[in-house]
């Protein structure tokens, strides 16, 4: 929620992407919902991760470029359907899962946007 807060306070557009046809009922449970901009779920596209449909449609309607975009994921279909949309990635978990992403981390837990952006600098990008 600190992170939300944060990229909220800097005006950076949100979205939820997930292959889960109920992701925005999840969201609303979550008392997500004022929190983010955009979410898109697996009944709005033809294809889901680990095609990039899903990242395109949300870049789309959060009005940025998907190569303006990063991709928050957990798992490794949403970490190739990520790289190919394009988008730089934030892998959360162990290597063997999300290894192919661009940073890896544990978890958010105690994330702040300036280090997350240092880390992606850092690390070439895409």
């Amino acid at each position: 929620m600190e992170l939300l807060s944060e990229l909220r306070a800097r005006g950076v557009k949100t979205a939820i992407a997930s292959a889960s046809k109920n992701a925005s009922e999840v969201v609303k449970r979550l008392q997500l919902d004022g929190e983010v901009d955009v979410v898109v779920d697996g009944g709005q596209v033809e294809n889901t991760k680990p095609a990039p449909d899903l990242f395109l449609l949300a870049a789309r309607q959060v009005g940025e470029e998907a190569s303006a975009c990063v991709v928050v994921e957990d798992a490794q279909a949403g970490i190739q359907a990520a790289l190919a949309a394009g988008m730089r990635t934030i892998g959360i978990g162990p290597d063997a899962r999300v290894g192919a992403a661009v940073v890896v981390l544990p978890s958010l837990e105690n994330q702040h946007l300036e280090r997350i952006l240092a880390q992606l600098t850092t690390s070439g990008g895409n």
